[in-house]
């Protein structure tokens, strides 16, 4: 059985949401961060983006130079990224399309972009889709990243995914209640 994540492609978010800083926070480098808690392979960070944008960024690495991120924005976006020193999409955001399998679950057919060295997907107002990806991913042992005809490209270890998805959230109220900026502690 095939899923569908219901996601917006980042090129189709911005036609609708219009506004130049939903763009550049989706694809800024940082300013600066905070590691606000580490275990194993695992990292969260409070991220202060380059056009001011907080977010929450829960990342993993394998040994292939591959990154997963779980990014929450403050403005309640969230993102699925995966980023590769190996690659080079040069700098045009454009759609893509790839699949991500969780141990031996239904494979998730993902629609988003790639520009530079990442593929992400971002979701707008998270919804139920959202939530069983989230629970797949805190459950699991093993992610698959493959391309649209679902050959594996990688793989990442879950483990500590739980622990760090429950600080994940601590992070995310703070930033989605508007605290959390160090450079002005009276938002």
């Amino acid at each position: 059985m095939f899923r569908k994540l219901r996601l917006l492609a980042v090129a189709a978010v911005l036609a609708v949401m219009g506004t130049p800083s939903f763009a550049q926070s989706e694809w800024a480098g940082y300013d600066s961060w905070d590691t606000l808690y580490s275990r194993g392979n695992w990292r969260l960070d409070r991220n202060v983006h380059t056009d001011g944008f907080l977010s929450c960024e829960s990342r993993t690495a394998n040994n292939n130079d591959f990154s997963f991120s779980l990014f929450t924005w403050q403005d309640g976006r969230v993102s699925i990224r995966f980023q590769s020193g190996n690659w080079n999409f040069g700098d045009m955001i454009q759609d893509v399309e790839f699949v991500v399998k969780i141990d031996n679950r239904p494979i998730w057919n993902l629609t988003g972009s790639k520009a530079n060295d990442m593929i992400q997907v971002t979701i707008i107002t998270p919804d139920n889709d959202l939530t069983r990806f989230l629970r797949e991913v805190r459950a699991g042992n093993t992610l698959y990243l493959g391309n649209a005809n679902s050959s594996e490209i990688t793989r990442f270890s879950l483990a500590g995914t739980t622990a760090t998805l429950s600080q994940h959230a601590r992070c995310e109220d703070t930033i989605l209640s508007g605290g959390g900026n160090p450079s002005d502690p009276f938002l």
